[in-house]
């Protein structure tokens, strides 16, 4: 499971990752974060800059597919 996800989830919290789906526009801005520091990445020189950016790249789409998989864990429990 992803860190929005853990073995455990609580109800509350699933269903508020579930409820992003609804909100207008959130899964766009958070879609759109997640290309402009893949494309920062691209160009990064600095390793200091590259681990950051890989950081953030990989809460933002683990984020992603934590909305994404809340509903199949949501009737699981």
């Amino acid at each position: 499971m992803t860190m929005f996800i853990g073995h455990k989830p609580k109800q509350q919290q699933l269903q508020a990752l579930h409820n992003c789906k609804s909100i207008a526009g959130l899964l766009e801005l958070f879609e759109a974060k997640l290309a402009e520091v893949k494309d920062s990445l691209v160009v990064a020189e600095d390793p200091v800059v590259i681990h950051r950016l890989q950081g953030k790249a990989t809460v933002l789409k683990e984020f992603l597919e934590a909305v994404e998989k809340s509903q199949e864990v949501l009737t699981r429990h």
